[in-house]
């Protein structure tokens, strides 16, 4: 009973730091971003008529980018809501063409500014639309885009969307290779270690820990596209040898 009782305050405890954390990050986030909202839309709106086509262009681009990081940031922060399992989907018909554009105009910059260059390989088999929630499909790949880029400094990040391999094991998820579609993003960075390639996908668990570290980010990333991959029916995979890159499918 005294063991009972010790393990539900570490619980509560663990929870407390959680719902801190998250309230804290939400709140760091928000208040930078809020800035470059409002000074992206007041440059996009060119008042002063001192701005040429191409930078109204660029400042919208940030202010409308902005706006997308916002709405997931009031999401993503929300762990226990993922968790719960009290995400609605919204499933349509998601033309892979829009999809792809979407996520070149995206990682354009961060590509041109790494000097990496972003390579998309769409089968020819695959009919030209997906049925699936846009958004949250769109949620997954840009975490996984913008983690692929974090870690690769040469060379580059390839997107290859096709039919899963007929051997492929979907047991996780139920899926039929013959029917579904395999989403692979592969980086030529760091790799992970075999012994690390489970924890990466826990909340607030990171492969490149400590404060010392030379790769950011929160450490949710991975575990929110595990849970949304799951709500829409699928799976994440990865494959990853140290040194030589990774793939999460």
């Amino acid at each position: 009973q005294e063991q009972l009782r010790l393990k539900a305050q570490e619980l509560e405890a663990a929870s407390r730091y959680k719902s801190e954390f998250l309230a804290n990050m939400s709140h760091e986030l928000r208040t930078p971003l809020n800035s470059i909202l409002i000074l992206s839309q007041l440059l996009g709106q060119n008042k002063t008529g001192n701005l040429g086509e191409k930078q109204i262009e660029s400042a919208k681009a940030i202010h409308a980018s902005g706006t997308d990081l916002l709405r997931l940031i009031n999401e993503i922060l929300d762990l226990s809501k993922v968790e719960a399992g009290r995400i609605e989907l919204h499933v349509e018909e998601l033309p892979f063409s829009a999809m792809i554009s979407d996520l070149q105009r995206v990682f354009k910059g961060m590509a041109s500014e790494k000097g990496v260059r972003l390579v998309v390989d769409k089968s020819a088999e695959l009919p030209e639309a997906l049925l699936t929630d846009g958004h949250r499909l769109q949620q997954i790949l840009r975490n996984l885009l913008s983690n692929a880029f974090k870690f690769t400094d040469a060379g580059a990040v390839t997107l290859t969307i096709s039919r899963p391999a007929p051997d492929a094991d979907l047991s996780a998820s139920g899926l039929d290779p013959a029917t579904s579609v395999a989403l692979a993003v592969r980086d030529m960075g760091i790799g992970i270690p075999k012994e690390k390639q489970a924890t990466i996908f826990e909340a607030f668990r990171q492969a490149d820990g400590g404060t010392s570290r030379k790769y950011g980010g929160t450490g949710l990333g991975l575990s929110i596209s595990r849970e949304l991959a799951k709500l829409l029916g699928g799976e994440i995979q990865l494959e990853s040898i140290e040194g030589q890159g990774a793939t999460f499918t």
